[in-house]
């Protein structure tokens, strides 16, 4: 695969290199890819949050923090139990 960018960014990546953050190039193309992988995954998860509140299916934040309050009180007596 042949890829093309801009002087600004050749730059900017064989700074990268130079510094020692990469071994190369392609391993620096290769880390952003995974990043748009994975910033992209966060999007989805965040539409379907959106969504889902669009659909009125939401939890009050009181809820989810006294379950919370639960969940950490529960894990302590745990904890001191052991």
């Amino acid at each position: 695969m042949n890829i093309e960018l801009p002087s600004d960014q050749q730059a900017f990546l064989a700074g990268l290199v130079a510094a020692g953050r990469f071994g190369s190039v392609g391993e620096a193309i290769r880390e952003s890819v995974d990043m748009l992988i994975s910033r992209e995954g966060l999007r989805q998860q965040i539409q379907v949050g959106i969504d889902q509140a669009d659909r009125g299916e939401v939890i009050d934040h009181d809820t989810v923090f006294r379950h919370l309050r639960t969940l950490a009180t529960a894990a302590d007596e745990s904890a001191r139990q052991q």
